[in-house]
């Protein structure tokens, strides 16, 4: 049998800081790589080059669409997979992805799976895509933003098919500016869209998802209600435009319409993650703690089941298992399950990883729960005691709890670690006032006054 070989087409403009990742985790199986430039100023082309890329040049004109067709009328391959530069193929999907370059007598598209880094670095939005087809002239992007091929490949009588094929996206993990432009520069397209095509009931879709990224939330449930009425979607993509009402009402404080729309997503997909945490946050907000844990825990199992592989998800959102059991311990504390809280806290670390900044938001949960003395004996079990910031926090709770010798003993040994340290001569002092001790409490006071004194003369 003929090898079947791969064309990868992309589009870019200024992607001097994602192209060259890009590009390694393909090179092991593009025979051709095929780069639209839509006008960069930056090293971007010159990148590209050095990956044996070839270059064309394309007239930006507002249509993401035309310049996908227009990247693959250059394509030589007999499949195109497509790509942006701020998306990476998973190294563990090449085996994957060659296994399916076979020769077709038809249209075929792969629905290929995508990993989207949100901009904690931490939870992930899945999400998937028609990335990789049979390179025939019929199947064609369509679309000014958010451009697809399953409408050709629906008109040509082609084939959609599932694969293991992961990508990784980057795309999420932008800078509160870069995200504020990239939004604006689709606001338009999408409005155009969908002054051009008002029927589309995918353009009011994304069009709602686009107002909603901007916090305007009675223009985004406007078009997700639009495209509702025009069209049912597949399962996966009207289960995520369900959920986006639900977020939408959320948003607005339409409490029984949110949990409404939540449920009929949770029954039309019952493996999903959205929905749940959805209705998880609605009993918050309606003061249910017994609601919010099953919701929660539901959200859990869901997600652990994802995360080892055996629940696929598609258009859906992945957390990270730890902000997952943070939650449901806050939850059980004020449900004062005071010991089922403790367990969710201490199976955060059951792999050995003592992650200062879960020990320190586990402390503050107690803590603002007024759990002073679970707080003090938690931050003992999972930091070392011989540095500042244990002993410090560790003080402040003693203080909370008026153990005034203890803290005393603690800041003492702070001290001597920072000599200098202004606020905390203070703080021994008012706790030496505090037992009665004026005479340490004044001393510290004039070494305050003396050490200042200094500072200020060093300054000058």
């Amino acid at each position: 049998m003929k090898k079947q070989t791969l064309s990868v087409c992309m589009i870019v403009k200024n992607e001097e800081r994602f192209i060259a990742d890009c590009l390694k985790s393909v090179q092991a199986v593009a025979d051709q790589i095929v780069v639209l430039d839509t006008g960069s100023t930056d090293q971007t082309v010159e990148i590209a080059r050095g990956f044996g890329a070839e270059i064309h040049h394309f007239n930006w004109r507002d249509d993401f669409g035309a310049a996908r067709n227009a990247s693959i009328k250059y394509a030589t391959g007999d499949w195109i997979l497509w790509l942006d530069a701020d998306e990476r193929l998973l190294p563990e999907s090449v085996p994957a992805l060659k296994k399916v370059l076979k020769p077709e007598k038809k249209a075929v598209a792969y629905v290929v799976n995508i990993r989207n880094v949100m901009a904690d670095g931490k939870t992930f939005k899945l999400s998937t895509g028609h990335r990789l087809f049979n390179n025939r002239k019929k199947i064609y992007f369509e679309g000014r933003v958010h451009e697809q091929i399953v409408y050709s490949l629906a008109r040509n009588g082609g084939e959609e098919r599932p694969s293991e094929i992961q990508l990784l996206h980057l795309g999420y993990a932008l800078s509160s500016e870069e995200q504020s432009k990239k939004d604006r520069r689709n606001r338009q397209l999408l409005l155009k869209m969908v002054e051009e095509q008002p029927h589309n009931a995918y353009a009011h879709y994304t069009l709602g998802q686009n107002y909603n990224l901007s916090g305007e939330f009675e223009k985004a449930l406007k078009h997700y209600l639009i495209a509702l009425e025009k069209n049912r979607f597949q399962p996966s993509l009207q289960r995520q435009l369900l959920n986006n009402i639900s977020e939408a009402y959320l948003k607005l404080n339409d409490l029984a319409n949110a949990r409404s729309f939540a449920l009929k997503s949770a029954q039309l997909q019952e493996d999903q993650i959205g929905a749940y945490y959805l209705l998880y946050k609605i009993a918050q907000q309606q003061n249910q703690p017994d609601e919010a844990i099953k919701w929660l825990q539901t959200l859990r199992e869901k997600n652990l089941a994802a995360q080892h592989g055996r629940l696929k998800l598609e258009n859906d959102v992945l957390l990270s298992d730890a902000d997952v059991l943070l939650s449901l311990g806050e939850l059980f504390i004020k449900n004062e399950q005071l010991k089922r809280a403790q367990m969710c806290f201490d199976e955060i670390f059951q792999y050995g990883d003592n992650n200062r900044a879960y020990v320190n938001r586990i402390v503050d949960i107690w803590a603002q729960n007024r759990h002073f003395a679970r707080a003090e004996q938690f931050l003992e079990a999972h930091l070392s005691s011989n540095d500042g910031q244990f002993l410090e926090l560790k003080g402040l709770l003693q203080i909370k709890q008026e153990n005034y010798i203890g803290a005393i003993q603690t800041y003492t040994l702070l001290f001597q670690l920072q000599p200098n340290n202004l606020d905390i001569i203070k703080r021994l002092a008012g706790l030496f006032y505090k037992i009665g001790e004026k005479e340490k409490a004044e001393s510290l006071i004039k070494m305050a006054a003396d050490l200042n004194a200094l500072t200020q003369k060093a300054r000058v």
